[in-house]
């Protein structure tokens, strides 16, 4: 079987533009293959320049299963698999049948009765009214009401405002049931070959009972190294400082007016749940609860009960504005769903009067500026709840540049709870670029260590002469705004380059502006450590400022390490060391991204050289030429000459 699979793949892989063999991908090609035959969840790190989307899409084009679920991190990869992957490898395999289909959340589209409901609360002068005489006009050019075709930035608070939202629809009792976008989207779902979707959008999913998606039993996770973080946000209970403002005003638009003693009262609460949080200096921090707290808790949720129990007491057939017995059974509905937010709503807040449990940690997010907060109750240990709910239900594929750890994948499966298996052996599979040969890896000297007040110092001296010496051409990627923002102040007025930081632009324009800017420099934090790709030349070095050890009071990093201390593990080569050495071999993979990209990388952490981890990063990165000079360096030496 596998000497046909072989046959198959490369049939299809001699159709591409300048075809050249591929062992990695072959390597994929057959492992996948083989692990939907054996219908045996695989996880595979392979290299950047592999080829990973053909790696797996022709497995699985090739094998019997329908649909096929392909779940991504990023729209642009996204955008790759549709406009131009898929395609592709339809057009070579002559599948002119193939029905593929790209899945969106509901919040990506609009709701037409919320739009309505929206505009009744307008006045005649209010500035939003422009954006909404922008929506109507879209849709009465057929506009398909997502979000991404409309051409023109709405602001994400008019969005909110109007987005389709399962909590509230009514389904069938809708007016403009025929006309919702969102059901539109999803028509025929269910006969598509291939579904694309991204991370958040399978997790919610998987989260609903499977309520989202149709029915399928393979699924192949690309950018997989995402996919705990976003099982962490899925299993997240939150609330935001207006989510019981929001759903009074729901009731008081499509029901009844909720009487003013509730308003007040939820205003009091709030306003010293505010003032409880701002206690804090800190942008984030675990929420230790006191009986303050506590009582202010208790308070809400004797309130929100009490509204409960008015709300359900509502005659629904009393209500003016029935007038026959469609009214009746769309208010009826409306009732219900009101009811069961209310009811969602409780079960959120009792996670932080209620919620002892050590698997768990509750925390907060505060912003001073906007008198916002937002309290979160997240799990420490995702892993059995995935083993139950995915793991035993499917077959998964899992593959991204970065997921081992000193070549090794077993940490990456213990996290999402991936059992392993005697029947296939998950593939650790290099870049099929010469690293050793296109890219140096440089760790200065003698550099203070980053606790040392001598450390900004010295990098700022050494990022300035690197740049001096690649005549610009580079990130320089930082583990935190405070860092970012002092060595850009200290370096730019140092060097004749064009630069920007992070923020400076939105992120596509930053990117384009700094492939079509020559010498220019980019400084920038955690969203820019993957996800770009910027071949060629313009692109010649990437500076990391230090290892990116999550902040030790980041407060899921520091229930995760009290956790595992409690359990007697290694916490620090479990789950520290792996997490930063993954988003370290990130950053290093921006800069080679096609075999005729030459650079460097430099580390200027001294860590990864003067203590015992530092040597397992080292043996986790691409197999680059170590230097410790930059008069050593051939590829700056090249550089220099052609610029």
């Amino acid at each position: 079987m596998s000497f046909e699979i072989r046959e198959r793949y490369l049939e299809i892989a001699q159709q591409l533009p300048g075809y050249e063999p591929r062992p990695i991908q072959e390597a994929m090609v057959c492992g996948i293959y083989e692990a939907l035959e054996k219908e045996s969840t695989l996880v595979i790190e392979a290299g950047t320049g592999a080829g990973k989307s053909f790696g797996y899409l022709i497995p699985a084009l090739l094998s019997s299963h329908k649909p096929i679920v392909i779940s991504t991190g990023t729209i642009a990869l996204q955008e790759q698999l549709m406009d131009k992957d898929i395609p592709f490898i339809a057009k070579a395999m002559g599948r002119t049948d193939l029905e593929v289909r790209l899945v969106k959340g509901r919040r990506n589209y609009l709701c037409i009765q919320k739009l309505q409901e929206f505009e009744k609360t307008l006045g005649p002068n209010a500035q939003e009214r422009l954006y909404v005489n922008i929506l109507k006009g879209a849709f009465q050019d057929n506009w398909d009401g997502d979000k991404a075709t409309l051409g023109f930035e709405i602001p994400s608070d008019i969005w909110e405002e109007v987005q389709s939202d399962s909590e509230d629809c009514l389904g069938n009792r809708c007016v403009y049931f025929k006309e919702n976008p969102y059901r539109l989207a999803r028509e025929d779902l269910h006969e598509a070959d291939v579904l694309v979707v991204n991370h958040a959008l399978y997790l919610q999913d998987l989260m609903s009972g499977q309520s989202l998606l149709p029915s399928h039993d393979v699924v192949i996770f690309d950018e997989a190294h995402q996919l705990r973080g976003y099982a962490l946000k899925a299993f997240t209970a939150r609330i935001g400082k207006y989510a019981t403002n929001k759903l009074l005003r729901k009731i008081n638009r499509r029901l009844h007016p909720v009487p003013e003693e509730f308003h007040q009262t939820l205003f009091h609460v709030e306003s010293q749940l505010l003032q409880w949080l701002f206690q804090y200096d800190k942008p984030s921090f675990k929420i230790m609860p006191d009986e303050q707290f506590l009582h202010w808790i208790g308070q809400q949720l004797i309130v929100l009960t009490e509204l409960k129990t008015w709300l359900a007491n509502v005659q629904v057939a009393k209500l003016p504005l029935i007038s026959n017995e469609l009214d009746r059974d769309r208010a009826l509905v409306q009732k219900d769903k009101l009811l069961d937010q209310l009811d969602g709503l409780i079960e959120r807040w009792e996670f932080f009067l209620l919620n002892q449990d050590l698997e768990r940690v509750n925390w907060a997010e505060i912003n001073t500026e906007r008198l916002y907060y937002e309290i979160k109750s997240t799990p420490l240990n995702i892993s059995e709840q995935l083993a139950s709910a995915m793991w035993s239900q499917k077959t998964g594929i899992l593959t991204s540049a970065t997921l081992s750890t000193n070549r090794d994948l077993v940490i990456f499966r213990e996290q999402l709870g991936i059992p392993q298996t005697k029947a296939l052996k998950d593939l650790v599979l290099d870049s099929p670029f010469d690293f050793e040969h296109q890219c140096e890896l440089y760790l200065p000297p003698a550099l203070p260590e980053p606790n040392d007040p001598m450390f900004m110092p010295a990098i700022v001296d050494e990022i300035t002469r690197l740049l001096k010496y690649t005549q610009g051409r580079a990130f320089i990627l930082c583990t935190s705004y405070t860092a970012m923002n002092r060595i850009s102040t200290a370096v730019i007025p140092q060097i004749p380059y064009p630069c920007k930081m992070q923020g400076d632009l939105p992120k596509n324009r930053l990117i384009e502006w700094f492939k079509e800017t020559p010498g220019s420099v980019l400084f920038a934090t955690a969203t820019f450590w993957e996800g770009i790709d910027i071949p060629g030349d313009s692109l010649s070095c990437v500076i990391i400022d230090r290892i990116p050890f999550s902040t030790p009071d980041e407060p899921v990093h520091s229930a995760m390490v009290d956790r595992l201390k409690r359990l007697g593990k290694d916490w620090f080569n479990s789950y520290a060391l792996p997490e930063a050495t993954i988003r370290l071999k990130q950053g290093f993979g921006r800069l080679i991204r096609s075999r005729q990209d030459k650079g460097i990388v430099a580390i200027l952490d001294p860590r990864v050289q003067t203590k015992g981890y530092g040597r397992k990063i080292i043996r986790s990165l691409p197999n680059a030429r170590i230097i410790h000079s930059l008069e050593d360096s051939v590829s700056l030496r090249v550089a220099q000459k052609k610029h």
